[in-house]
């Protein structure tokens, strides 16, 4: 019965804008024929075509209130014998979604099964299998939880609060501040088993420790988050595709989209950036990248050569990296694509001896409200996080890691506890 109502329902939205947008385009063509007179065409097509965008709005309307009612139509879902643990799917590379009573089930979905294979079709054609960026090891992914923070009252750049991500390893630490707040639009020195520098985070519109300096940063540009990072690997020979950034996390996250429509969005991603693994559907979720192939800015310098972090521009330069590098003449653009492929990245190495800056801005996420601008409107986050930080984060495919700070805000502790 639902099946039918929405497939009804979806045919009266296209059958309804086909007619019309026929229609308008009849009238749009005689209107625009010599013999008719000037008011002839203004009077059909101004209102035509504002009746042609209402028109568009109320079918993509439609479609979505079908998507709502196909996906919270729980008579559709069916009970299956076997279970899919959230652990042999990631070894699999497939996203499931985690069922509390311990029952998967798999909807029986002709239109959402059609969906998907069609927009799989196209983004995924000529896609060749990827592997996975970890090594294949069961690793559990630990975070520093609320409970371990201060008081919200207390934190100096309220409503957020920066800090290292200390379960991580033992071995992690930022000397001068520890546990407490880290400085924002401030530099802070940090050191671990694998890494040891500076590292600078600035947040349009915070509570800035230099305030003049983020508006002289962020001034003329749409970018609202800078993270970067400057200092010497401590290990010879790490290769540049062992080396990670992105995002994970401890718990599920909540209402996320169907699986189906992560799947292809992620297919999309692997096809632009092959060197990503997103994996949601899961207890651990991740979003993993080549920290060299992600991020905006990469050079490598000499000790004492290295730029000053805190000025407003980095100039790219991976000459220290020889090969295609080695005239000094390779674009950010070619170098994200060299480095986001795996297979390429793997014939790069850090040595011990380069001082290494890695910048990353970006200007969707505003850490302020902690929701997604996306122009028209902001889609808030904390709840999807499940009461979990965003991260600025390098580590190993082995696990290990080189830094790993947490973007806190008041919101996430309200929803850890909820």
């Amino acid at each position: 019965m639902m099946h039918q109502q929405v497939m009804s329902l979806a045919s009266q939205q296209l059958s309804i804008f086909l007619m019309v947008l026929v229609l308008y385009g009849y009238v749009t063509i005689v209107a625009m024929l010599p013999s008719t007179s000037d008011s002839v065409r203004r009077w059909w097509t101004v209102p035509g075509l504002a009746a042609t965008i209402v028109l568009l709005m109320a079918l993509r309307c439609g479609l979505k209130l079908c998507i709502y009612i196909w996906n919270n139509d729980e008579s559709r879902m069916i009970p299956m014998e076997t279970i899919s643990t959230a652990d042999e799917s990631v070894a699999a590379g497939i996203a499931v979604s985690v069922v509390k009573d311990t029952t998967s089930y798999e909807r029986q979905s002709s239109l959402t099964a059609m969906l998907s294979k069609s927009i799989g079709s196209i983004v995924g054609a000529g896609r060749k299998s990827s592997k996975s960026l970890s090594d294949g090891k069961k690793t559990t992914i630990l975070m520093r939880q609320p409970y371990s923070l201060p008081d919200v009252e207390t934190w100096p750049h309220r409503p957020l609060f920066v800090c290292l991500n200390t379960p991580v390893s033992p071995n992690l630490r930022v000397p001068k501040y520890g546990l407490g707040p880290l400085p924002l639009g401030q530099p802070f020195r940090f050191s671990s088993d694998l890494f040891e520098g500076v590292c600078l985070i600035r947040i349009k519109q915070s509570n800035s420790d230099d305030t003049k300096g983020d508006e002289e940063y962020f001034s003329g540009r749409k970018r609202i988050f800078q993270s970067i990072v400057q200092g010497r690997f401590k290990e010879e020979g790490i290769r540049v595709s062992d080396v990670l950034t992105g995002h994970e996390f401890a718990r599920p996250l909540k209402n996320l989209p169907h699986p189906w429509v992560l799947r292809t969005a992620s297919s999309f991603i692997g096809k632009v950036a092959p060197g990503s693994n997103v994996v949601v559907h899961t207890d651990q979720p991740k979003v993993e990248a080549i920290l060299a192939g992600s991020s905006q800015n990469v050079r490598g310098d000499e000790p004492g050569n290295e730029p000053n972090i805190t000025c407003r521009t980095i100039q790219e330069d991976c000459s220290v990296f020889g090969g295609v590098f080695k005239e000094g003449n390779v674009s950010a653009s070619r170098r994200k694509r060299l480095f986001s492929h795996p297979e390429k990245s793997n014939k790069y190495s850090f040595d011990t001896e380069t001082t290494y800056t890695f910048e990353f801005f970006q200007n969707l996420f505003d850490a302020n409200t902690y929701s997604l601008d996306l122009g028209f409107a902001k889609v808030g986050c904390s709840s999807v996080l499940n009461g979990q930080p965003i991260q600025w984060l390098g580590k190993m495919k082995d696990g290990r890691y080189l830094w790993s700070f947490q973007v806190w805000h008041e919101k996430l502790i309200s929803d850890s506890t909820a």
